[in-house]
């Protein structure tokens, strides 16, 4: 068998080739390549599988969480409330405007927030008087997996913080909500922000992004936040801002895209399944389990052990890409050190970190391949 890449992009470009060579052609014969007829129908697109109000595509995932990190006004010394188990970029996006990230540990069995050290730490903020510091708390949905939005939700609504949801490994989950069955990743905060890198669930051919919201005002804001602060006439400059757009030819693949994902995720949670059930007797810690009501998706496929790299050697050995989703936690990163945090500080997100390895997961995939992925694992143990 030939070697099992972590993720094949080439496959699904291939299944795709007609269409994405007519949009781009389409595009290079339009001569408008930013902020164009592309971008506005995948904004329509995206918004309208969303079920939200307002899609702003922009340069990328962490432009995305940046622009909204702004608009919710954050300024040098306020806080962004979040995870030390994810991406980089939840964290940095903050604090490339001087904001300060605050990190609360996770739950070391799935690796997301724990809710009830949350409502600790904005506990003891109110006590102090500092909650109004506190600009946004940021979920991220991990590996696809949704946060419990229900409980998180009232613990936003009991402090009033507002959520901004970090939905950049989440396209297409969805949990219930108050009264609502279905409430898709990304609409349940004030704002949601999305990653298009190429390997996520909708992934574009290089960099793209998107800010989702339900609000007119921070819809308003965050379109001219990502254009030199413009409205709709260009040389009357509103605020203080940057370039962060999602191009044309980006916009078009992946509108061409978005109607795949749902098929793309159901194939996703087919292989974690599979995985899930063939594991199930192993001396791993497997992904959690879907709450009632709730759909993940699957983005990456991520097991605990403490033989991890053992593991990772073994299945390298028999031709199998694995990854690891991420090896640092983020206030351990050397960017972060000014923060004055040490090692034990978050031992529950430590120890995940030292845990964790990334099985193959990508909807192209063959039953042949996640056989063989699976066998091998099995047979390692």
């Amino acid at each position: 068998m030939e070697p099992i890449k972590i993720f094949d992009l080439t496959r699904q470009a291939r299944a795709l080739k007609d269409e994405i060579d007519q949009a781009l052609w389409s595009t290079l014969e339009t001569g408008q390549f930013i902020l164009g007829p592309h971008l506005e129908a995948f904004e329509a697109a995206f918004s309208d599988y969303l079920g939200c109000r307002y899609a702003i595509g922009v340069g990328s995932g962490t432009g995305a969480l940046s622009l909204a990190y702004q608009a919710m006004e954050l300024t040098p010394g306020k806080k962004i409330l979040t995870t030390p188990v994810t991406y980089v970029a939840t964290a940095m996006a903050a604090a490339i405007h001087g904001g300060v990230p605050e990190f609360v540990d996770i739950r070391p069995e799935e690796g997301r927030i724990d809710l009830e050290k949350l409502h600790d730490h904005l506990t003891q903020a109110k006590r102090h008087g500092t909650l109004q510091d506190y600009v946004a708390i940021a979920p991220v949905h991990l590996y696809g997996h949704p946060e419990d939005m229900a409980r998180l939700t009232a613990v936003s609504d009991e402090f009033g913080v507002p959520i901004v949801e970090d939905a950049c490994q989440a396209h297409g989950g969805w949990f219930p909500l108050k009264d609502r069955p279905k409430v898709m990743a990304g609409t349940a905060g004030a704002m949601g922000c999305f990653s298009f890198y190429p390997t996520k669930n909708l992934g574009a051919y290089g960099d793209g992004g998107m800010v989702v919201t339900n609000d007119l005002e921070l819809a308003q804001r965050v379109r001219m936040l990502r254009n030199y602060g413009q409205k709709e006439a260009r040389h009357q400059h509103f605020l203080i801002a940057a370039n962060n757009r999602l191009d044309e030819i980006q916009a078009a693949w992946l509108k061409i895209k978005l109607p795949h994902l749902d098929t793309y995720n159901r194939r996703r949670r087919e292989i974690a399944a599979y995985y899930s059930s063939e594991f199930a007797e192993l001396p791993l810690t497997l992904p959690p389990k879907d709450r009632e009501g709730e759909y993940s998706v699957s983005h990456l496929y991520v097991v605990q052990t403490d033989r991890r790299d053992a593991l990772q050697e073994y299945l390298s050995s028999h031709g199998i890409g694995t990854a690891i989703h991420y090896p640092i936690p983020i206030h351990l990163q050397p960017a972060f050190e000014y923060l004055g945090h040490s090692k034990g500080t978050f031992p529950n997100a430590e120890t995940f970190a030292q845990r964790v390895l990334s099985l193959p997961m990508y909807p192209e995939l063959t039953d042949a391949e996640v056989e063989y992925v699976a066998s091998t694992v099995k047979n390692f143990f």
